[in-house]
């Protein structure tokens, strides 16, 4: 009988995606592919302010580890395992020689981080976060080059409320887009 569980496999950080290819070319190898159902590697799209333009860049949620729907029963699967470099064993495991078997994510774990990684997700998420009373620089608009004082943020609309003073003496409230100001460190 197939039983397909997600466990969660540790692995080398910053290498997920090479073992991840690695693994699924030795699954077609070793014709192992009834042995798991999906790998993923979770990540959030977030984006970023260079240069004056936003860039949308994927960021691993769980360094270190990656998701992996399998059956374990399947000696040749577990053994196929071990053999792939910087493959480290399973979460809540000691290493590879442990004598319990690994647990399972529940069903919940699994649609709580695969709902987070949807690419559906209507919200990017800001990679850089500005608060009351910040300095900061405008980049883009009518009013690049000035300076202001964050007095407002909308989260919800993705802006923020700014002022500005004109001609050194009047205080002018702007309201800009994330992506026209950086902040002044």
């Amino acid at each position: 009988m197939n039983t397909l569980q997600w466990y969660v496999l540790k692995v080398v950080s910053k290498r997920e995606e090479k073992i991840k290819a690695n693994l699924q070319a030795e699954l077609i190898k070793e014709n192992l592919q009834y042995a798991v159902g999906e790998i993923l590697i979770p990540y959030e799209k977030v984006y970023e302010v260079r240069a004056g333009k936003k860039h949308v860049k994927n960021r691993n949620l769980f360094p270190g580890y990656i998701l992996l729907q399998a059956d374990l029963t399947n000696d040749l699967f577990v053994q196929l395992l071990k053999n792939i470099n910087g493959a480290l064993g399973f979460l809540g495991v000691r290493g590879w020689g442990a004598a319990s078997p690994p647990v399972p994510l529940s069903q919940a774990e699994v649609d709580r981080i695969i709902g987070k990684t949807s690419d559906v997700e209507p919200d990017l998420k800001l990679s850089t976060i500005f608060t009351v009373g910040e300095m900061i620089e405008i980049i883009d608009g009518p009013f690049a080059g000035f300076s202001g004082k964050v007095q407002e943020i909308f989260e919800e609309k993705k802006t923020i409320t700014v002022v500005v003073k004109i001609f050194d003496e009047r205080s002018t409230p702007v309201e800009l887009s994330y992506t026209q100001v950086k902040k002044l460190f």
